[in-house]
């Protein structure tokens, strides 16, 4: 499985070295997303989320983040809420 998603996310232009390291972090994203996650894998299609007051799509465009970025980071806004909100309010990067 994640062989499968390094080697989408490589031929939707990550470097093999990213591919490999946001796979892995996309391995373990909450129960929550992986539909999303699938979603995406299969046919590209964003679907959007709410966790804690933030929006997938929006946090997305607001960073300019890819899609996986944006799983990742909703991800961490499932597992550890304090201190993802304190690091989007003040603008991550």
């Amino acid at each position: 499985m994640m062989e499968n998603i390094s080697n989408i996310l490589q031929k939707r232009g990550y470097s093999e070295k990213q591919s490999a390291k946001v796979a892995a972090e996309l391995h373990d994203i909450d129960d929550s997303l992986k539909p999303l996650l699938n979603k995406w894998l299969v046919s590209e299609e964003e679907n959007d989320y709410h966790v804690e007051g933030f929006s997938l799509l929006e946090l997305k465009l607001k960073f300019d983040m890819t899609y996986p970025a944006a799983l990742l980071t909703m991800d961490w806004l499932i597992k550890e809420p304090e201190n993802a909100i304190r690091s989007i309010n003040r603008g991550i990067k």
